[in-house]
């Protein structure tokens, strides 16, 4: 299987001793390329196009003239994204052996790198997928990445069992064309619901959790089939089979 996770928002370059390899992104030319473009930004720029609070704007600007300078902080990528479905993920949980087979089988969609394996090196940065960057190549980020990212996940399939299993959100999901990867591929896309008053409901924070925790089944138990995610069981899930098809499993609590 690939599972596909969507990358945070928030970030953590603190110093720590993370005892992992490390890798080069595979898009790094397209990384350094775009973030060129954001140098031609001043700080209000920043603001407007990322919709952003002046001292969100501050940083991200820190962040975009200190990429080149050979002075910014480099970490892996799944220990340095910090949001929610990273805490689900816990990556850290992960033995040596584990995170080998992690790099293999994970892909997080970036605005800036592209695509990035677990422990490929990334320095600080804010670049949604949804911001409308416009370049030589393309009116925006989707426009530029998605013949790029269509073609790697296609790869990354091939060299696999063609399953793919995607815990990202829509934003990041539009970067793929779905239509052009390869024949008699099963993209499986789990959902996440609370039972209410009014019957079973998405809320967001809890299924950001929720696709980091199954991506950690996935990866920490090597599953291999559809039906293999029936038993994901964490903090109070639990499968529907009522609520639920064979290609968008629904889980419960």
């Amino acid at each position: 299987m690939i599972v596909t996770l969507s990358p945070a928002k928030m970030i953590n370059f603190a110093e720590e001793d993370i005892e992992a390899g490390q890798t080069k992104p595979r898009f790094d030319k397209q990384a350094k390329e775009l973030n060129s473009l954001l140098q031609n930004l001043n700080m209000e720029d920043v603001k407007t196009l990322m919709k952003i609070n002046p001292a969100q704007a501050m940083e991200v600007y820190q962040y975009i003239h200190g990429f080149g300078s050979g002075k910014a902080p480099e970490k892996q990528a799944a220990f340095a994204y910090n949001g929610i479905a990273y805490s689900g993920l816990n990556v850290r949980g992960f033995s040596s052996s584990e995170l080998d087979y992690l790099q293999d089988h994970l892909v997080v969609l970036s605005g800036l790198y592209g695509a990035l394996r677990p422990l490929d090196m990334i320095k600080p940065y804010r670049l949604e997928m949804q911001i409308k960057l416009e370049n030589d190549k393309a009116k925006d980020l989707y426009a530029y990445w998605k013949p790029t990212l269509t073609n790697y996940l296609s790869e990354r399939l091939l060299a696999d069992d063609k399953i793919w299993v995607n815990l990202m959100s829509t934003e990041y999901t539009k970067a793929i064309d779905k239509k052009k990867l390869p024949e008699g591929t099963q993209i499986i896309t789990p959902d996440f619901k609370e039972q209410t008053d009014k019957g079973y409901r998405q809320v967001v924070v809890y299924t950001k959790k929720a696709r980091g925790m199954l991506a950690r089944f996935i990866l920490k138990h090597r599953l291999t089939s559809a039906d293999d995610l029936m038993a994901f069981d964490e903090e109070g899930y639990y499968y529907s089979q009522e609520l639920s098809t064979p290609n968008n499993p629904v889980f419960v609590r």
